[in-house]
């Protein structure tokens, strides 16, 4: 056996090696914390158009009379009353008066008021324009484009009637 084989690596390889790592680490990091930022602004949109499409088939099924006695508990699934994180920022209870706000990771985004004007009842979404969270921001910015708001802080109003 020839005695001046390598049995070990040198100082060098490794600190090569060690370089090598943290150039890694600096460049995915940041990547897979922006993954994890579109992944939650999607699920808030998604919960948005979800809340407007049951506020609809629910108004369509039961009329104003009905509608407007009905809790938002009862005509979603998603997570009420909440105060940090996702879901809606509104107390249980109707919406028809006191409107609910939907908040996306610990950011309100978006305010739904129901309002009867007559012979038609009106569901206006205004948007929050939130500015703290990357996450609340860009479901912000899509729940502008699905909606047709024009502007940071614009509102849209759909007819159920």
């Amino acid at each position: 056996m020839n005695s001046n084989q390598r049995k070990a690596f040198t100082q060098i390889e490794l600190i090569f090696v060690m370089l090598v790592v943290g150039i890694l680490a600096v460049v995915a990091i940041p990547k897979l914390a922006a993954s994890r930022d579109d992944a939650n602004a999607a699920k808030c949109t998604q919960e948005v158009q979800q809340l407007l499409s049951e506020m609809s088939h629910h108004y369509a099924v039961q009329g104003y009379r009905e509608f407007s006695t009905t809790g938002i508990e009862e005509m979603t699934n998603l997570n009420i009353a909440v105060v940090e994180g996702d879901g809606v920022s509104s107390p249980q209870g109707s919406f028809v008066n006191n409107g609910i706000t939907y908040m996306c990771n610990g950011e309100d985004i978006v305010e739904i008021q129901g309002i009867h004007a007559g012979a038609e009842y009106n569901l206006t979404v205004t948007d929050l324009n939130p500015t703290i969270t990357p996450a609340a921001v860009t479901a912000s910015k899509l729940i502008r484009k699905l909606n047709d708001i024009s502007t940071a802080g614009g509102t849209r109003v759909y007819s159920l009637e």
